[in-house]
């Protein structure tokens, strides 16, 4: 069999604020691979299915000497992330041909991932985040699992949890409330008998919250936040995917004893520290005695991973949690699409799919 294209999605400039959908990356469709011949030495070779465009891909995108969470994205090569694949060929006893395997991995049309040992190529993922054998025990879409089954619908299952310890009929907000995670956490919240603030940026997603089921929801372009949350107060819970000024006006309305959840905080990620919104009330944290605990969906994995899998593909399949999705069909839009996700544009989950399940 001839070579096939692998094309790859390049990241190829360094953005100063917000990302330029035009230029920040780079389809290169040059490269090829031979599917039938490419050595393997042990690994296993995948069709890459589908992959996730995250805000937290931002932050990597800064120079290679400057600290973060997770490396920084090498200027001028291929975007790496999460994503679902199919195994093609393998020499590896734990991932046979067939098989779909989620994780991190290249944005690439075809990728290999080899056994740790002397030459191999370990540059197609990092080894704390893995591969793993993914099963589909309710057909759902294969994409589902960069989204509402993976790192974003663990996020917003885990965030009920012990980390905010939920009780039926308190107060909950949550801010980008139709964006990946947001969606998914107002339905379980919903689901354990919270009372929901959802906070969003459009007219169209006010309607599509209220859908939901959600009587309670603030157009940040149109709604005075600060009023509003004084009157639809207090707060008990509150879920932060923004940050800025609203993580200010949650505390002036906090609940004795509220649970705050960091998990992400868009509304800085593209202007420089000197410039991001500095909280200026946290003396209230203490009047209310407020507890403000970082959301890293990695740290519960442990405690809550088999149970995620046991409970939420059924729920999804009932149709008890709905999916919502911005799909990207190639590499060609992804600039576009990565763009509308950080600046609110798209509604729900935002993935490329290359190919059809």
């Amino acid at each position: 069999m001839a070579p096939v294209p692998n094309s790859r999605l390049v990241f190829r400039e360094l953005p100063s604020g917000l990302p330029d959908p035009s230029s920040v990356f780079e389809l290169d469709a040059t490269p090829t691979i031979d599917v039938n011949a490419v050595e393997l030495d042990g690994g296993f070779l995948v069709r890459i299915l589908s992959l996730s465009l995250d805000p937290y891909m931002r932050n990597r995108m800064r120079p290679a000497d400057t600290e973060g969470d997770m490396p920084a994205l090498p200027l001028g090569q291929v975007v790496t992330g999460f994503g679902v694949a199919q195994v093609v060929r393998s020499e590896h006893p734990s991932f046979p041909a067939g098989c779909h395997v989620g994780g991190f991995m290249p944005y690439q049309e075809y990728a290999i991932f080899r056994d740790s040992k002397e030459g191999a190529d370990e540059s197609a993922a990092m080894p704390a985040l893995g591969i793993t054998r993914l099963e589909n025990r309710y057909n759902l879409p294969w994409r589902y699992f960069v989204g509402a089954l993976g790192m974003t619908g663990q996020t917003a299952y885990y965030a009920f949890k012990d980390v905010s310890n939920p009780r039926p009929g308190e107060t909950i907000l949550i801010s980008a409330a139709a964006g990946a995670v947001g969606l998914l956490a107002v339905q379980y919240a919903l689901s354990l008998g919270l009372r929901v603030i959802a906070t969003c940026g459009s007219d169209d997603k006010v309607a599509i919250l209220r859908g939901l089921g959600v009587k309670h929801v603030l157009n940040r372009h149109t709604d005075d936040i600060a009023a509003e949350l004084k009157r639809l107060g207090p707060i008990d819970i509150f879920l932060d995917l923004v940050g800025g000024p609203l993580l200010e006006a949650a505390i002036y309305n906090a609940a004795m004893n509220a649970r705050f959840l960091i998990c992400g905080s868009i509304t800085t990620y593209n202007a420089p520290m000197s410039e991001a919104f500095g909280v200026r009330n946290l003396w209230l944290v203490n009047r209310y005695r407020i507890t403000i605990r970082a959301l890293v969906v990695i740290d519960w994995h442990d405690m809550y991973l088999a149970e995620f899998y046991s409970v939420v593909p059924k729920k999804i399949a009932d149709g008890e949690i709905k999916v919502i999705e911005h799909i990207c069909d190639n590499f060609e839009h992804a600039g576009q699409a990565f763009v509308n996700m950080l600046t609110g544009k798209s509604i729900g989950k935002s993935v490329i799919v290359l190919r059809d399940e």
